[in-house]
């Protein structure tokens, strides 16, 4: 028997791979808000990533936004309930052997002209390697602010003008979750002017073998 011939999975567990999910009025306007308002009310740090040779000198070429952390309590547990079930569903695509939230919830603003997050992975290996879902929510409204568009490879170089823009629409809607294997790349385009708030939290599970 020719083993190498043989297929390495079942042919009907062959599925479309999807870079990204967009799941839409995952919140409402009015919840947006309070979520808002609850990342503005915690302590917020300048997010700058740091060359490793170089740990005390920040490059905002990198990166620069501002984050806040939302544990798990009693003012928060509405929204990890929330966001569970958007991973849960979003999860039937991938198929990752998942296990929960091991992070707290990041409140990410971009508010600087300029703000901006290059191409990046969330996690695959070393401390992030147990990251396999990303969830990034939209809580501002689109007409908030311009630029700051979360951006796949995929939307990058193989969209076209209106795929690109039917995308841009879609996963800037107030309240609409993007889902993405958190191994993805993806980046955050310059803030041109006003102020974008996002929520970003990660399912964790086993590190992929």
């Amino acid at each position: 028997m020719d083993l190498l011939a043989r297929p390495l999975l079942p042919r009907n567990a062959a599925r479309r791979y999807h870079p990204y999910l967009v799941r839409q009025r995952v919140f409402t306007p009015a919840q947006c808000r309070r979520i808002v308002e609850l990342g503005s009310s915690m302590p917020t740090d300048r997010a700058e990533l740091h060359d490793d040779s170089r740990p005390d000198d920040a490059d905002p070429s990198v990166r620069r936004s501002a984050t806040a952390w939302i544990p798990p309590d009693e003012h928060s547990e509405w929204i990890y309930h929330r966001l569970a079930g958007v991973g849960d569903r979003a999860n039937r695509s991938y198929g990752f052997d998942l296990t929960g939230f091991e992070e707290d919830l990041q409140f990410t603003t971009y508010d600087r002209r300029g703000a901006h997050y290059t191409w990046h992975q969330d996690g695959l290996d070393g401390s992030v390697g147990h990251r396999k879902l990303s969830i990034v929510v939209q809580l501002s409204e689109p007409t908030d602010y311009d630029g700051a568009e979360l951006e796949f490879l995929e939307v990058s170089e193989d969209y076209d003008g209106d795929q690109r823009a039917a995308y841009l629409e879609r996963s800037s809607r107030q309240g609409a979750a993007v889902v993405f294997p958190s191994f993805e790349f993806h980046r955050v385009r310059p803030l041109r002017s006003g102020r974008r708030c996002s929520l970003v939290a990660w399912v964790g599970g086993p590190p992929f073998r």
